[in-house]
């Protein structure tokens, strides 16, 4: 209120000192033409320094304001000017087109409904209907002004009609500005919007007696109708001085259909109306004296009109290109975003699928596009129609889904599924942001074997404390009875229970390192005579088993230090695997162990002609207690404690693909720095570097 009350002590000082000046004409006309200047400026002012509280719509509804009350200040100015060269005190002239356009303003300014929001992306193409507006009022207003100075004998008429033109604008304003109170009455808006309604009234009676008085031939300046000009531009400070300003972040559910909404009529409208306005104007107002000013002013006008026509386009194209460019951004998210993105329409059928998906499930676009939601994934207890069912119902979706493949396959996958609401609060349309979780539960699947295994290994531990007690007290009584038996059947007896059981007791140190990770004794050791040995182990059952057996044994496999015992039993394994595949085939059959060097490692591959190891298993052969022979053929620990000795050796233990039967590969690192000669080792003399050996039946 301190504004209002200052327009208020400023109008009774305007009166007190003009009435004290009043025999001083010359005076009184320069203290009036500034006192009059004085109030417009001071709204202009006060919405210039609170420039940077708005943005966008919102500071060009009070743009338009501070250059109204600037144009008030000019035609102020001017009738100042006026009086003081020419001795006219009538408002009805020239400075009576900017008075109105300042008037006129707030109803402008009504345009950028400032009560929505900043929505700056209208301000531009706003604005430039606000100018195309301006030009066009400009155009009605200078048709009645210049007919009063031009034709005494027709400027009765023409004045009766700017009063009656200004007398309705001014209702129009007031009319405006109470409907906006109106509107915006659940908005911050609205107390600006009332402060403004009543500076309209107040303008409004003042005009009224103003224009009473103009009519009656009664009107003079320096008088009280002056306060038409002073009073209600202090509303327009009130109001500006203490408007809401700008948010700092526009709210994305501010009226999203306006931003989308273009308002082109408002430009076209005025320039498809400037014939007619000119051809009803030169019918109410007919000024032949002046008919070429008139016809110099409509071609100005339309001049004015087109550049701004052309500017609406322009921003229209503008805010048309950057939603395009928007879009395409927003596209190109979507396509390059490593999760899978599914929309899925109203029907429940694919209404886009981004790249990341496609290559999940091995669709192209075009086959997603023809294909239901349900058809999609495995119904593992919630369907689509479940899942779409709780997204209308105002809610999201959060779980793990299986998708199926194009190839059958199926791949577990983590969903978010949330609806795209339209203006009329219906699901349009259902959008499922998914992530391949197949990684995450094969980590855990194997944690879980770790798990197993480690209890695995403290029971293996404590079984074989327990069986290797008995199994000392079987190997030293062997040993008593052989250090006493002198019958060879008898100690051949003895010595085949000795040595199974020194096997037996090995197997137990096995079990017992594996358990504790203990590390064992290596040495220097002779790849191919630990094949040889292994093979002499299995030749008589793969004999009878109707199973040949094949050394390629190279003489460049370089020098490594192992543990022999370890070592062993990893091609034992293998070649027990190898020996129950052929057999599975119940035919003859063949199994190849082969050794070379790669590089600075050495090899053994173990070969058969079996039915190989399908594809499906291929990935879990090597995980503890998985086996495909039958109950109790074999515990599923073979290949697990293989792949453990041949990695704490430092090598690798892999299924080699190959078009026939299956291949295992052995590859342990060598010791270049030991200077060792296989030479020295007790070997057979071999009269090639590669050797073959066949065990037939």
């Amino acid at each position: 209120m301190g504004w209002l009350a200052f327009g208020v002590v400023y109008s009774i000082g305007y009166a007190i000192v003009g009435w004290l000046m009043r025999g001083q004409p010359a005076a009184w006309s320069w203290f009036r033409a500034v006192a009059l200047l004085i109030p417009p400026m001071t709204g202009a002012a006060v919405v210039f320094a609170r420039r940077q509280t708005w943005r966008g719509c919102q500071w060009l509804f009070w743009a338009t304001i501070a250059l109204g009350l600037t144009m008030s200040a000019i035609g102020l100015t001017g009738w100042a000017a006026d009086e003081l060269m020419f001795k006219r005190q009538t408002w009805l002239a020239w400075p009576a087109v900017f008075a109105l356009f300042g008037a006129m303003a707030p109803l402008f300014a009504l345009m950028a409904q400032p009560h929505r929001g900043v929505r700056e992306p209208l301000a531009v193409t706003t604005a430039v209907d606000i100018a195309g507006l301006a030009v066009v009022t400009g155009f009605l207003y200078s048709f009645f002004v210049i007919a009063p100075d031009a034709a005494p004998t027709q400027g009765a008429v023409a004045s009766a009609s700017l009063r009656l033109v200004s007398e309705l604008q001014q209702i129009l304003v007031f009319v405006g500005l109470i409907g906006a109170t109106i509107i915006g009455w659940r908005t911050p808006w609205r107390a600006t919007y009332r402060r403004l309604a009543l500076g309209a009234f107040v303008c409004l009676v003042t005009l009224t007696l103003s224009n009473v008085e103009t009519a009656m031939a009664q009107y003079q300046s320096a008088f009280i109708y002056d306060l038409t000009w002073i009073l209600p531009f202090a509303f327009y400070t009130w109001a500006a001085s203490l408007a809401p300003g700008s948010p700092a972040e526009e709210d994305d559910s501010a009226d999203s259909a306006e931003l989308t909404r273009p308002r082109p009529w408002v430009i076209f409208t005025a320039v498809a109306l400037l014939p007619f306005i000119d051809f009803g104007l030169r019918r109410i107002a007919p000024n032949a004296a002046f008919e070429g000013f008139r016809d110099l002013s409509t071609a100005l006008t339309i001049m004015s009109v087109l550049p701004l026509l052309v500017a609406r386009i322009a921003a229209e194209r503008a805010e048309l290109q950057q939603a395009s460019s928007t879009t395409k951004l927003l596209a190109q998210v979507i396509e390059q975003a490593h999760d899978s993105i599914l929309v899925v329409g109203a029907d429940g059928r694919c209404r886009h699928a981004n790249e990341a998906f496609c290559r999940a499930t091995g669709f192209s676009r075009h086959e997603l596009m023809s294909r239901h939601a349900r058809e999609l994934m495995v119904h593992e207890g919630i369907s689509a129609e479940d899942i779409a069912t709780v997204v209308r119902t105002g809610g999201a979706w959060r779980g793990t889904l299986t998708r199926t493949r194009g190839d059958g396959t199926t791949f577990p996958v983590m969903a978010s599924v949330a609806g795209v609401v339209d203006e009329e609060g219906d699901t349009s349309n259902i959008v499922s942001i998914e992530r391949d979780i197949s990684e995450e539960r094969r980590l855990r699947e194997q944690l879980i074997h770790s798990e197993r295994l480690s209890a695995v290994g403290q029971l293996v531990a404590g079984v074989a404390h327990e069986i290797n007690n008995p199994l000392q007290g079987i190997i030293g009584f062997t040993e008593l009875l052989l250090g006493n038996e002198t019958k060879d059947d008898t100690r051949r007896d003895l010595q085949q229970i000795h040595a199974d059981a020194n096997r037996v007791a090995k197997i137990v140190q096995h079990l017992l390192a594996f358990a504790r990770k203990s590390s064992l004794d290596r040495a220097v050791a002779d790849l191919n005579e630990i094949v040889r040995s292994t093979v002499m182990l299995r030749a008589f059952e793969c004999r009878n088993a109707n199973v040949e057996l094949r050394e390629n044994l190279s003489t460049n496999v370089p020098v490594i230090v192992i543990n022999r015992e370890e070592i062993q039993q990893i091609v034992l394994n293998l070649l027990l695997n190898a020996e129950h595949a052929v057999k599975s085939m119940g035919r003859r059959g063949t199994v190849t162990l082969r050794t070379g060097a790669d590089g600075d490692n050495a090899f053994i591959e173990v070969s058969d002609s079996g039915p190989g190891v399908p594809p499906a298993l291929a990935g879990r052969i090597f995980e503890p207690f998985f086996t495909t022979k039958g109950v109790g053929q074999g515990t599923g620990l073979g290949l697990s404690v293989s792949l453990g000795i041949a990695e704490a050796h430092g090598g690798t233990l892999a299924l080699v693909p190959q078009v026939e039967g299956s291949c295992f590969r052995l590859t342990l690192p060598s010791a270049p720095q030991m200077q060792v000669s296989l030479a020295a080792m007790p070997r057979q003399p071999e009269k090639s570097e590669v050797r073959s050996l066949k065990y037939e039946v």
